[in-house]
Order: structure tokens, then C-alpha cells, then sequence
């Protein structure tokens, strides 16, 4: 005999009970107290993989409107690998980014984390990315002490509470023959300290290695002192109940740093760190080239975008090589990044026409978009020129903060110019109305000025 096929009703409850076990199977437990349940398999059902990040210089922050940063380079590149897409969650404090792991919303901790288990316990680390040492960082000049219990016997040092760095000093000052008074400070994370330092508010703090290098780039006052610490392992740390998530974060990680673009993404921001934009370069009118004027000329038929206006900002950005590349893969006359010349049609961003048409019509979409806020035409064309060079996000915050705390959001000078400085302050960038985190606004304010001094001067001497 032949046994009895399903009835539909059986078939159905079959069917429902194999597609709740599935479900469950993938389904996220995100408790409102304790540590919720989030493994690799349920990350692929959900399609994105949360990373917390420090937004800085280094790690996490937005160039000419993109994303880019060393932990950003390195997190894109492992959801490639998983085939999801990447979400950023912004935090530059270790408590907030741990309790926002812990808490289920974000799978990474990738914000600089040194591998030490005793500081977040509850952490499970993965293998190291990279290593750094902890080293003094000091006014030019202002201690030559050639070792680190030489520098800070009798003195002060300024350290990020809670964080690994006051650990690591208050475990030197208990084994070491030295008289060291500790300051922690709160809500500074390590390259706003350094930024104090350089601005002569504290004498000396402690960074890692690799940001103080980084730092050294935007501030001529600094200088890095003997190190405290031999190099320390660096990595990214999950939740203790997600094994296979650092599991496969490990696997990868052993894999990918042997290849040459893990090399190219170490040596762009731990080697060799990039060099910005010169925000003093010369606005002088001997600056002028003419062999590209016929084709900028053609372009740049907006009166408000006056041709030299345009050489001017090209003068900027590339000094007129049409080949020029930023250390961020910014390309051509106009430095399109390679999001933008995608946006705007361009095939070669070497073709100076194709650049510059491009560059001239990126600048007119910011300029309307900018339009509802800036309503003077004039007024307007200093907040594209800073957006052109940071980002129309970081431009928006800076009005929104602007109206905050009541200066003019439609006028540009002393006004949000000066809100945009804010933006490197750790009180500002974690305000709720910014969405765009940390900016280093001084680079962006010089940018400004500089183009339109030099376009002065052109003006008055090419004709």
C-alpha cells in the first residue's frame, strides 16, 4: 500500500513550522538590558553589517563629500568579503561604542582599540589589524628629556578619561620611581587632546602612534616625545556570544593583510600619513596659468562662477596638472573624486574638458541646493566653495549649528565659518543636529579664503 500523502492542512502547518524555525534561527534578541543575541548568521539575514567607528582624521571622516579613513577603508573591504552593505555608527567614546555592541546595534567595535582584554572585558577581541606605540605629545621643544620618565617626572599629563591611556599611565606611575600628577579629561577623544596641546591649552597628553602622526600634519607646534609602551596590538573587538562573527573577522583579517591593498590602506594612513590640501599656498595672481583659459572659459558661463573664479579653484586643488592624484584618489584639475566624476558622466577625469565640466557642474548643484538656506547669490558662493571642499554635509551642520546657537546661518564670515570650526570640538560634533560628525573646519575656512583672495588678484591682472 501506498502511505497517505499530507493532507494541505498538515502540508501548511509543516510548512509554518519550518519557516518559524528559520526565522528564529535568524532572528536578532536585542534586550533592553543585558547583551543581546547576534551572531554572523543573523548579520547575512539582515543584509548590513554595523560597525562603530571614531569619527577623526585617521579612522573615519569625510572627504570632499565621501567617506574615507583607515578603519573605513578596512570595514568596506570585509563587507565585500561577507556581500553586505556597511553602516557606520559613529561613537569616539570606548563606553559608548562597547555599550552600543552590547546593546545590539552595531556588530563591530572598530573604533582604535588596543588589544587588551582587561579594559573592556566583556569584549571579545579579533585579530589584530595593525600595531602602534603610546607616546608622548608635547609642545615644539618644550621638554628634550630623551626618555619618558625624564619628561613627565615632576609634571603634569593630560589624558582622555577612562581610557586606555590614563590606564597605561597609571600603571607606569605604579612601577616607576617618578612623581607624575594625572589630569584625565572628559569628553576629548585622543586627536582633540592633541589639538589642546597644539593650541597651548595643555602642556603634553599621550596618543597613539600613528593619529599623533597624522596630526602633525595640520599643527607646526607639536612634536611626538619618547613612547611609553613598546608596539601594541591593535584590533577590532565583537560581542563575547558572537564567536563566529570573530571567527571570520579573524580568518579574513590573516587573509587581507597579505594582500597589496591591505599595504596600499596601511601605508596611505599609518606610514606615510597623507598630506592635505596646502591651505597656504600662495594667492598671488604669478599663479595664473593659460593653457587651459579657452576651455574654462567655454565652461564657466554662470556669471556667478566667473572663469577665473574657476582657474582659481583649479590653482587650488591641482596647481593645473591635469594628472594630479590625492592620497583619497581624487583626480585631474578640478580633483574629482571618483564618486562625483561617476555622478556627473565623466569617462576620463584626465581629460581636462571632461574635469572641469564636471567640477564647474558640481558646483552649480551645490549651489542650488544650497539656494533655500543662502538666499544672496553672492554670500552663496562662499558655502559652495567650502562644500566643494568638505562636503555639503558638513556644510548643513555647520547652518544647523549656526541657527542653534543663534549667529547669522545665511552669512558665511564669523558666522558659520565659525560654527564649522566647532565641528572639531567633541561638545559639537555629538550634538544631535550634527549628522555628520567630526570636521577639522580650519582647513575648509582657509580654502575659502584663499580661493577668493586669488581670484581677486586674478581678476585684476587676466583679462
Amino acid at each position: 500500500m501506498k502511505p497517505h500523502s499530507p493532507t494541505p492542512t498538515i502540508l501548511v502547518a509543516l510548512l509554518s513550522l519550518v519557516t518559524l524555525s528559520a526565522c528564529h534561527k535568524a532572528a536578532e534578541t536585542v534586550a533592553s538590558f543585558g547583551r543581546a543575541e547576534i551572531d554572523l548568521d543573523s548579520i547575512r539575514h539582515r543584509g548590513t553589517i554595523r560597525a562603530v567607528c571614531d569619527y577623526n582624521s585617521v579612522n573615519y571622516f569625510v572627504h570632499k563629500g565621501v567617506p574615507v579613513g583607515y578603519q573605513y577603508e578596512l570595514l568596506t573591504q570585509y563587507a565585500k568579503h561577507l556581500g553586505l552593505k556597511l553602516e557606520i555608527v559613529p561613537d569616539n567614546t570606548l563606553e559608548g561604542g562597547h555599550d552600543k555592541i552590547e546593546k545590539g546595534k552595531a556588530d563591530i567595535l572598530a573604533s582604535t582599540l588596543v588589544a587588551d582584554t582587561t579594559l573592556l572585558p566583556t569584549l571579545a577581541l579579533c585579530e589584530p589589524y595593525g600595531q602602534s606605540r603610546i607616546v608622548l605629545v608635547r609642545h615644539t621643544g618644550a621638554n628634550p628629556s630623551p626618555s619618558f620618565s625624564q619628561s613627565v617626572d615632576n609634571d603634569t599629563v593630560f589624558v582622555m578619561s577612562n581610557s586606555f591611556y590614563s590606564k597605561t599611565l597609571e600603571n607606569f606611575t605604579d612601577t616607576a620611581n617618578v612623581n607624575v600628577t594625572v589630569r584625565p579629561i572628559d569628553h576629548y577623544d585622543a586627536e582633540q587632546m592633541v589639538g589642546l596641546v597644539a593650541e597651548r591649552e595643555i602642556k603634553q597628553t599621550l596618543c597613539l602612534e600613528n593619529i599623533a602622526r597624522a596630526c602633525l600634519w595640520y599643527y607646526d607646534s607639536l612634536e611626538i616625545g619618547p613612547a611609553v609602551t613598546n608596539q601594541l596590538d591593535m584590533a577590532w573587538g565583537v560581542r563575547v556570544n558572537s564567536p563566529m562573527l570573530r571567527d571570520d573577522i579573524s580568518k579574513w583579517l590573516k587573509s587581507f593583510r597579505k594582500t597589496a591593498l591591505f599595504k596600499r590602506i596601511y601605508r596611505k594612513y599609518v606610514i606615510d600619513p597623507r598630506e592635505h590640501h596646502n591651505t597656504s599656498q600662495s594667492t598671488k595672481s604669478d599663479t595664473y596659468q593659460a593653457v587651459y583659459e579657452d576651455a574654462i572659459k567655454s565652461i564657466a558661463t554662470d556669471k556667478r562662477y566667473d572663469w577665473r573664479l574657476i582657474s582659481s579653484i583649479v590653482y587650488q586643488e591641482s596647481h593645473f596638472n591635469p594628472h594630479a592624484t590625492s592620497w583619497a584618489g581624487a583626480v585631474g584639475l578640478m580633483q574629482l573624486m571618483p564618486e562625483t566624476a561617476a555622478r556627473f558622466g565623466v569617462d576620463n577625469p584626465n581629460d581636462p574638458v571632461q574635469n572641469i565640466s564636471a567640477g564647474y557642474e558640481y558646483l552649480l548643484w551645490l549651489d542650488k541646493r544650497l539656494a533655500p538656506n543662502v538666499p544672496s547669490p553672492t554670500e552663496r558662493v562662499k558655502f559652495v566653495l567650502a562644500a566643494y571642499n568638505v562636503g555639503l554635509g558638513h556644510i548643513m551642520d555647520a547652518i544647523r549649528l549656526a541657527q542653534k546657537f543663534g549667529r547669522d546661518a545665511s552669512t558665511w564670515d564669523a558666522n558659520v565659518e565659525t560654527a564649522l570650526l566647532l565641528k572639531a570640538n567633541p561638545t559639537y560634533y555629538s550634538d544631535p543636529d550634527v549628522k555628520h560628525g567630526f570636521c577639522r573646519g580650519t582647513e575648509t575656512v582657509a580654502y575659502v579664503h584663499n580661493v577668493l583672495d586669488r581670484y581677486k588678484n586674478y581678476k585684476k591682472s587676466v583679462r
